[in-house]
């Protein structure tokens, strides 16, 4: 009887199963499950390879995701990697553990394109004279790093400019050394803090058979942030616990530079009230939940928030609906023509205001 063949390693990053047993291994860089094709045994991989070094180096070169945690790995081990492709280069270099200065002087000097990622690295270590050698611009996200970090000579260096820029972004784990907008701290960082709140994995459906369930069939959650790429998945469930009190800033003006805070509800509040200024800041590029509902209750009751959302091109038919449904109520059909396909057409049109007995009949003469 022929004896079952071990598939590739190549082949493994195919294999969809879900083993809870091999997440464990995984998270605690005990085993590399053989199975590698599901997001969440991904992600416990990555887990294992940034809190163990040595983890997993098999898989060095097989897959960007995997490359990239290893090197983190060993920039944050005080090897500096031999980094072939853009896409291998890893974006957070500094959790769960910071390198050595003079690792991230090396690295700099062989990699000067990842000198912002080691500019924010400094300001969670604190290497205030590696920092000043960088001359990079002065960069909002390294800013409330080192604010949240303690590390105030930095912060104050970065405040100390006539303004701040974009050059990370966290969302997208990029970094725009073209042409980085001026920006003030806006809440848009993954501060080293957050890091270490994590989110208990749970079953993963590889055919989405209980996608229905509200959980998803993933065994996670997605977060707003991934900049460690492994979706803060562990073995246990532990909360965030901002520093400042959020609902101060719900009854006054935002300040021009925002402190560190779970502005979830902030622009949940200013899409409820339709503030476009507000919530045009505050947004983040990935709707939150409730985000959609609480865009159509400010469209139906402020003209003006659905004028802005009709010229955002809205990707949900619901803000679409809302839009119309407003401009209805304003008596404006230059939305709705004979030809406006059903799914833009609102079931509401008479609440919070009641148009003109003329645009009703305009409008059953168009869509009857």
């Amino acid at each position: 009887m022929p004896r079952p063949t071990t598939p590739s390693t190549m082949d493994r990053l195919l294999v969809q199963k879900y083993d809870k047993e091999d997440c464990l291994a995984a998270i605690h860089g005990q085993r590399v499950p053989m199975a590698l094709g599901l997001p969440l045994v991904r992600l416990c991989v990555v887990r294992g390879i940034r809190y163990h070094p040595g983890f997993a180096e098999e898989l060095y070169g097989l897959d960007p995701l995997f490359t990239r945690a290893l090197n983190a790995r060993r920039i944050m081990s005080n090897v500096v990697p031999d980094i072939q492709n853009p896409n291998e280069v890893p974006y957070c270099i500094w959790h769960p553990q910071t390198a050595s200065e003079s690792t991230y002087r090396q690295l700099v000097a062989c990699y000067p394109h990842m000198r912002y990622h080691v500019g924010r690295a400094c300001a969670v270590a604190g290497y205030t004279s590696l920092y000043r050698e960088l001359a990079i611009l002065p960069d909002a996200h390294i800013a409330e790093e080192a604010r949240e970090c303690g590390n105030l000579d930095i912060f104050d260096h970065v405040m100390a400019e006539p303004a701040q820029y974009n050059v990370m972004n966290d969302y997208l784990r990029l970094v725009n050394l073209e042409n980085p907008e001026k920006t003030c701290l806006n809440g848009d960082t993954a501060v080293c803090w957050s890091l270490d709140s994590k989110q208990k994995f749970t079953t993963a459906d590889p055919y989405n058979e209980e996608e229905h369930l509200g959980f998803g069939s993933q065994g996670y959650f997605e977060n707003d942030f991934n900049i460690t790429e492994d979706m803060s998945i562990d073995d246990f469930q532990s909360d965030k616990e901002f520093r400042f009190d959020v609902t101060s800033l719900l009854s006054m003006p935002l300040p021009l530079h925002l402190p560190t805070v779970e502005k979830d509800l902030l622009i949940l509040m200013a899409a409820y009230y339709g503030d476009i200024d507000r919530y045009a800041r505050l947004r983040r590029p990935e709707r939150i939940l409730n985000e959609i509902e609480c865009c159509v209750h400010g469209i139906y009751h402020n003209t003006q928030f659905a004028l802005w959302w009709s010229q955002q091109q809205p990707s949900s038919k619901y803000l679409v609906m809302a839009v119309n449904a407003r401009l209805i109520m304003n008596n404006v059909l230059a939305t709705i023509t004979p030809e406006t396909s059903p799914i833009d057409l609102p079931y509401l049109i008479w609440y919070p205001t009641i148009a003109a007995p003329s645009t009703y009949l305009e409008l059953a003469r168009r869509q009857p």
